[in-house]
């Protein structure tokens, strides 16, 4: 055994008594109970001593121990011993992840080697020695090859006593995600209502903090897409949003709808641009009534057309907010639906991915709410890619668990054309049991609905809160997304919420669970930087 510059050893003897009796195993000698006195390992070198066994019953037998006493050992810390990725797209390259590498010992680190496994790449500050007291770093990154689980290992070797150390890698490969921008035709063409408290042009002149305004219903918005080539217009997607009222479905959490479009017809004419929309010939394309969600697309036959608009004939309103208000925007879709995102999810969702500004708690004077006039996720994304702001529906309902989703996804994807949709649930299932088996079979049911409608699955992992419980169950509940990203290789693996969060609390309200205004602001631009990376290529 070796004793490293100490003036006291403690060791563990088992031993034999030499008469009848019972035996003692593991029984500890100090200082005091060597036959001769312990000597100071100041030096190098071999000490002998005789331990004298004593045990109920008797004395027992003696040994001998040969220790010696080593000067200047080095010791290699790694922390830490296990990195897990998040879902990365194959032929792409993730961000990096970092390792420590310290020598804790008194003699010096030498003959330093670092290897890696599988699909990560490293890149390293260690030498081939590392003075006692000092550190590096490796860095590794996920570049996935294939789908599914990938798992890797890098091995710290050197001249510790221990030998080599390794640190276990893994992470999921991923589909590349694909997608064709449409283009969007309806920016800036003339447009004119019936009636208008706020003006008609603020529907499509792409300030989503801005918005057409009727006054009262019923109203009328038309657009006249004669300039637009009829190339580009033989089938359209209309998609229309109202972000004054807050959840999707407004009706599910018994809060009324502001200006809501209640009922409706979609109408078309053949008349010439250039004027006044036509008084005749409108055809009516699809309708809508009774409605209380906050947003609708339609996929429309537009051969043989110059105007669209909306003819509403009723409000999804309160007192005082009856009206007609709204964004409009229309987007060539000759080639199909290519593009385009439904962000299904809770009241984070709710809170932080609508078009226009956000309203919530200032990180810097809690408990003060603040405004900050933050471009939406389609129009980050276009800044980023270039001529293409892709569709964006906010389907937050605040409250609402996995299980309560199960209930209504499917209607809703009915009559949504996008190809991707977020399930960004999860936060409530952990302020509930946080059961991880019963969350799996909820999210697997999610999936296996949007699989079924022809669209991508978007995953991210659940943001980190602050609050207790949550703090406590969501880690479980994060394995169980990882599980579905093996299970089911369709699916995109979104951001990884939870780890930004976790690594910025002050972005998270002192609600302890949503998160702040600059939060929010945090969470589009995440959303935005992924989707134009993993979707568009940028």
């Amino acid at each position: 055994m070796e004793l490293v510059e100490a003036t006291e050893l403690e060791v563990t003897f088992a031993f034999a008594l030499n008469r009848s009796g019972s035996k003692s195993n593991g029984s500890n000698f100090k200082t005091g109970e060597w036959s001769g006195a312990l000597v100071a390992a100041a030096a190098v070198g071999v000490y002998t001593y005789t331990l004298i066994c004593t045990g109920a019953g008797g004395s027992g037998s003696a040994s001998t121990f040969v220790t010696a006493a080593v000067a200047g050992q080095p010791i290699a810390t790694v922390n830490p011993l296990l990195l897990t990725f998040a879902g990365q797209a194959t032929g792409t390259t993730g961000v990096a992840q970092t390792i420590s590498v310290s020598n804790t010992g008194t003699g010096t680190l030498t003959n330093i080697v670092i290897s890696i496994t599988g699909d990560f790449i490293e890149t390293n500050t260690c030498a081939a020695a590392l003075a006692a007291g000092a550190a590096c770093t490796i860095n590794v990154s996920f570049a996935p090859t294939a789908t599914g689980g990938r798992a890797g290992t890098v091995t710290v070797a050197s001249n510790d006593a221990g030998g080599s150390i390794n640190i276990s890698l893994s992470g999921i490969g991923s589909l590349p995600g694909t997608s064709s921008g449409m283009a969007l035709i309806s920016r800036g063409v003339p447009i004119v209502a019936s009636s208008a408290l706020y003006h008609a042009t603020s529907a499509n002149d792409g300030d989503y903090n801005t918005e057409w305004r009727s006054n009262g219903a019923p109203a009328t918005l038309a657009l006249d897409l004669s300039s637009v080539p009829v190339a580009q217009r033989q089938n359209i997607w209309l998609v229309w949003y109202n972000d004054g009222t807050y959840a999707y479905n407004h009706a599910l959490i018994n809060q009324p709808g502001y200006d809501n479009a209640g009922s409706y017809t979609i109408e078309a004419n053949a008349a010439p641009g250039g004027g006044a929309p036509p008084a005749t010939g409108w055809i009516a394309l699809a309708s809508l009534s009774g409605n209380v969600l906050h947003s609708y697309s339609h996929y429309l036959n537009f051969i043989g057309y110059n105007w669209i608009r909306g003819n509403f004939t009723a409000s999804d309103g309160s007192v005082l907010n009856e009206d007609i208000a709204l964004n409009l925007d229309v987007y060539s879709a000759n080639n199909g639906v290519t593009d385009g995102w439904f962000f299904n999810g809770d009241s984070i969702t709710a809170n932080c991915m609508r078009h226009n500004r956000v309203l919530a708690e200032d990180e810097n004077n809690p408990g003060t709410q603040i405004t900050i006039a933050t471009p939406s996720f389609g129009v980050q994304v276009n800044a980023i890619v270039g001529n293409n702001t892709p569709v964006q529906e906010n389907g937050g309902i605040p409250g609402f668990t996995s299980g309560n989703m199960t209930a209504y996804l499917a209607g809703w994807l009915q009559h949504i054309p996008s190809k991707y949709v977020t399930i960004n649930l999860g936060t409530n299932d952990a302020a509930n049991s946080g059961n991880a088996a019963t969350f799996y079979a909820n999210m697997q049911q999610l999936v296996k609905t949007v699989i079924a409608a022809g669209k991508i699955p978007v995953v991210p992992t659940i943001p980190y809160s602050t609050d207790p419980k949550r703090m406590a169950n969501i880690p479980a509940l994060n394995d169980q997304i990882r599980a579905l990203y093996l299970a089911y290789p369709t699916i995109m693996p979104g951001p990884d919420l939870w780890t930004y969060f976790r690594n910025n609390p002050r972005y998270v309200s002192t609600d302890h669970l949503h998160p702040n205004a600059q939060g929010c602001v945090a969470y589009r631009t995440l959303w935005s930087q992924f989707a134009a990376k993993r979707m568009y290529g940028h």
